[in-house]
C-alpha cells in the first residue's frame, strides 16, 4: 500500500467513526506515521483528501459491477434484469445489493456520509446522489425499459423506482450482514416482481 492509499485508509477509519469535521490533518498523520507535510505532498487540503476518497468509493463499486457483469452506468446494458425465471433474477438482483453490506471500504464510506451529511455540505451532496438520485435514476430507467418491453405492466417508472428502493434503503442503512437482509430483500423482491410483471405475453 502506498502512502497515498495509506493516507485514504487512515482517514476514512477516522472520518466513519468521527466525521468530517471532528477529524483535524493531525489526527490523519498521526494515524498513519508520517509528517503533516507528506500529507501535503499528496493533498491539497483536508477537503481535497475527502473528494478523493468519494471519488474513490464511486470508482471501487463500478470495478465490483463491472467485475461481474452487473450493470452499473444507466446506459450499461440491464437485460439480465428481463429475467421471466425469478430464481435466475433473484441471484442478479442480490449480486447487487450484496455490495452495499459486505464490502468494507462501501460500509465505511456510508458512515461518514451519514454522520458528515450536516456538517459537510460536500458530504451531503455525495450521499444524497450515492445513495438517493443515483440510485433513483438507475431504477427508473430500468423501469421503463421493462415496460416498453413488455416485461413489466404500464405504469409510472419513477413511482415503481421510488417503492422498490424504498424498502432497499432501508434495509441497507438499518441492517448489519447481508444475511440477515437477503430474506427481506427476497420477500420485497418476490412481491414487487409478481405485482407488476407482464403475464400477457406469456
Amino acid at each position: 500500500m502506498t502512502t497515498k492509499e495509506r493516507i485514504m485508509e487512515e482517514a476514512l477509519n477516522l472520518f466513519s467513526l468521527k466525521g468530517f469535521h471532528a477529524v483535524s490533518v493531525r489526527d490523519i498523520v498521526k494515524k498513519v506515521g508520517i509528517k503533516e507535510s507528506s500529507m501535503y505532498n499528496h493533498f491539497k487540503s483536508k477537503q481535497d483528501l475527502f473528494d478523493t476518497i468519494v471519488d474513490h468509493c464511486f470508482s471501487k463499486a463500478e470495478t465490483y459491477f463491472q467485475e461481474r457483469n452487473l450493470p452499473f452506468g444507466i446506459e450499461d446494458d440491464k437485460t439480465l434484469f428481463h429475467e421471466r425465471d425469478f430464481t435466475k433474477l433473484s441471484e442478479s438482483v442480490l449480486s447487487v445489493f450484496r455490495y452495499f453490506f459486505e464490502d468494507s471500504y462501501n460500509i465505511r464510506f456510508r458512515n461518514l456520509l451519514i454522520i458528515s451529511q450536516f456538517e459537510n455540505e460536500k458530504a451531503k451532496q455525495a450521499y444524497r446522489k450515492l445513495f438517493r438520485d443515483y440510485p433513483l435514476q438507475f431504477q427508473t430507467n430500468l423501469f421503463q425499459t421493462l415496460i416498453d418491453t413488455h416485461y413489466f405492466l404500464p405504469g409510472d417508472p419513477a413511482v415503481m423506482a421510488t417503492n422498490f428502493y424504498g424498502t432497499i434503503f432501508m434495509l441497507i442503512h438499518t441492517y448489519d450482514s447481508f444475511d440477515e437482509a437477503k430474506p427481506l430483500i427476497l420477500k420485497h423482491l418476490k412481491h414487487f416482481w409478481e405485482c407488476h410483471l407482464d403475464t400477457r405475453e406469456i
